[in-house]
This record gives structure tokens, C-alpha cells and sequence, in this order.
């Protein structure tokens, strides 16, 4: 079965907006992380952002920018970045499992 042409135009174009909304939290996280921003909530916004893309649609540099991240927590709350971290990592083994299940 082949899929209509303008369904799969929805498709790309969808990616391609996610995809922007990634790039876009990620250049609002980094200048907060570059103007030294300790508040969670305010960096944990854009921080989810980034994450979605890592767990679904996304940019291409959401596992590096998400890494960055938590770096940076390593700097100003080293606890809550482990959290993060290990949050991460399930995330990824997760990803992982899947692959290995549908192969």
C-alpha cells in the first residue's frame, strides 16, 4: 500500500517543525547556561524540550545538547544532575531494547 503523497509532505513538514523547536530551546538553554541561570524550572523548560527530541521527533543533536546539559547541573547541583543523568541513560537503554527487539 502506498501512502498519499500529501500525507507524507505532513509527515516531513511536522518533522521539520519539531525539529526547529528543538534548535530553538536548545540556543534558549545554552544562554541560560551561558548567562549562569541556577533556577531548575526556567532551564528544566527548555531542557524537557530538548529531551522530546531525544525520546521522539527532534533535532539531531538532542542526545548532545541533553549531555551538555546535565554537564552543566554537574556544575551548579551535582545531585539533581545525577537524577538527570540516570534518567537519561534508562531513556537510551530503552531506545536500545526496542532497536534489538524489532531486529
Amino acid at each position: 500500500m502506498e501512502l498519499p503523497k500529501d500525507f507524507i509532505e505532513s509527515i516531513k513538514n511536522l518533522n521539520e517543525l519539531v525539529a526547529t523547536q528543538h534548535d530553538q530551546a536548545a540556543a534558549m538553554l545554552y544562554r541560560l547556561m551561558f548567562r549562569h541561570e541556577k533556577d531548575l524550572k526556567i532551564l528544566d523548560y527548555y531542557a524537557d524540550a530538548i529531551f522530546e527530541g531525544i525520546i521522539g521527533f527532534g533535532g539531531e543533536f538532542a542526545k548532545e545538547d541533553y549531555r551538555n546539559y546535565i554537564q552543566y547541573l554537574r556544575c551548579i547541583n551535582p545531585k539533581e544532575a545525577e537524577w538527570y543523568q540516570k534518567h537519561l541513560d534508562e531513556e537510551l537503554k530503552k531506545q536500545e531494547d526496542d532497536v534489538l527487539e524489532d531486529d
